[in-house]
């Protein structure tokens, strides 16, 4: 009789070998989901941390004996044999609002490093996309480093930087997909109370999860139109590309590439490249989808039609529990809002005004930055206010957002407007608003 299951002491572990089972259950360790293969000494120092021992397959992967190099299995198997190991190691998500302090620095005092940090880490992931185009290799470091700045700036204020992924240059939005993906995912893993450790994996495997498009041809990424199937399967094929490209890196965390590999998972099964469904899809591959969907409905692309923000909400709830989980899209909706920060919107009495935060109780009553008046002229001084504090608006009716407005509809240049907060004048009248 053949043994497909051997006992290792952690000590013993090697890079390669696949772990089927653990000596405790998976919901005391750190660990995702039950079952994975060991790619970096990493891993196995984390297994070291909680297990005394652990079981391996030894029909998939190494044995304690292996003389074969089999240290890089291929990154996906067949379709059944994934279906089967994602399908016995989720790990519920456990939501916590409690977990962070509300927001600790004001978006006024926090918009100017937060401008400067997105520049510098814009040119870090165009820089680490260009590298891999042209063949040099994937510096995780750099990665590790733009996920912990995003965390500690989002942890400081939410919203400020979900803001500056609205700004636009000359048509075309200056800060890059996998930026502004995992800006939200940050946001989001905020709200559902992730601990900042976890919350940068999450934030790095967002901003990873698609760099295997940087081995598909161009013309086909930008390409208007629908894709012919082989087109659709050679797209396709970038998760495949993108694990192996992370898998090569021996010290990246197996979360990491958990999120390449079912970020374009559906709820229902209709993702790729397994065809999981529902919790089957580790809840950062859901997180990741949700995100990744979100942003490239609200920006502008080659192909398709860009929506406001709260069209995008509005597509994603009618989405829940098909090509989403329900719980999710309810919870991304609670962090982000319908208004997220930096939209444009219009109000019940006329008026016309810059989204600056969200507030989670009220959603039609956000802090906004008023622009025009209800008789459409342009305020000389943008006045701040708080559309929940009803003392703002003495005797006259509170009003609330009645919906939000594509950019190019309005002659507003909320380029401008956003770019103003770095100067000291405009800082000093929100202040005194």
């Amino acid at each position: 009789m053949n043994i497909e299951k051997e006992k290792v002491s952690v000590k013993f572990l090697k890079v390669g070998m696949y772990v089927c089972k653990l000596d405790r259950s998976w919901l005391d360790t750190p660990f995702p989901f039950q079952g994975f293969y060991i790619r970096s000494n990493n891993e196995i120092k984390d297994l070291q941390a909680f297990c005394e021992h652990v079981y391996i397959d030894v029909v998939k992967g190494k044995t304690l004996n292996s003389n074969p190099d089999i240290s890089k299995p291929s990154p996906l198997l067949r379709k059944a044999d994934n279906k089967k190991r994602f399908r016995s190691r989720v790990r519920p998500l456990i939501v916590n609002h409690d977990y962070y302090t509300p927001t600790l620095k004001p978006i006024k005092s926090e918009f100017s490093a937060a401008h400067n940090l997105m520049l510098d880490l814009n040119s870090a992931i165009e820089e680490t996309s260009f590298n891999l185009r042209v063949g040099k290799g994937l510096d995780i470091k750099k990665t590790k480093q733009v996920a912990t700045q995003v965390v500690n700036s989002v942890i400081r204020n939410p919203n400020t930087l979900v803001w500056l992924t609205q700004l636009k240059e000359q048509g075309k939005y200056v800060y890059g997909h996998s930026l502004r993906s995992g800006i939200l995912a940050a946001v989001f893993g905020r709200h559902l109370g992730i601990a900042e450790q976890q919350l940068e994996i999450l934030v790095s495997g967002v901003l990873l999860a698609d760099i295997g498009k940087t081995k598909i041809n161009r013309k086909l990424l930008e390409k208007k139109g629908d894709y012919t199937p082989e087109e659709k399967k050679l797209f396709e094929s970038h998760v495949e590309l993108g694990v192996e490209l992370l898998a090569s890196d021996s010290s990246i965390d197996h979360n990491i590439l958990t999120i390449a590999e079912t970020h374009h998972e559906r709820f229902d099964g209709s993702g790729y490249p397994y065809g999981l469904v529902g919790d089957e899809i580790p809840a950062f591959g859901q997180i990741a989808g949700i995100v990744d969907t979100f942003d490239a409905m609200t920006s502008k692309k080659p192909y398709g039609t860009v929506h406001t923000p709260s069209q995008a909400m509005e597509w994603l709830y009618k989405e829940r529990n098909k090509l989403f989980s329900a719980k999710l899209v309810d919870e991304f909706i609670q962090a982000i809002g319908l208004y997220p920060a930096g939209t444009l919107v219009q109000l019940s009495d006329g008026s016309t005004g810059l989204v600056l935060s969200h507030n989670k109780e009220k959603r039609l009553k956000p802090e906004v930055l008023l622009l025009r008046d209800s008789t459409d002229q342009t305020l000389d001084k943008p006045k701040f206010v708080d559309l929940s504090k009803k003392a703002i608006f003495s005797n006259k009716e509170r009003p609330c957002i009645t919906g939000a407005l594509k950019v190019d509809s309005v002659n507003i240049d909320v380029n401008e407007i956003l770019l103003s907060f770095n100067s000291r004048n405009i800082v000093q009248k929100l202040l005194t608003a």
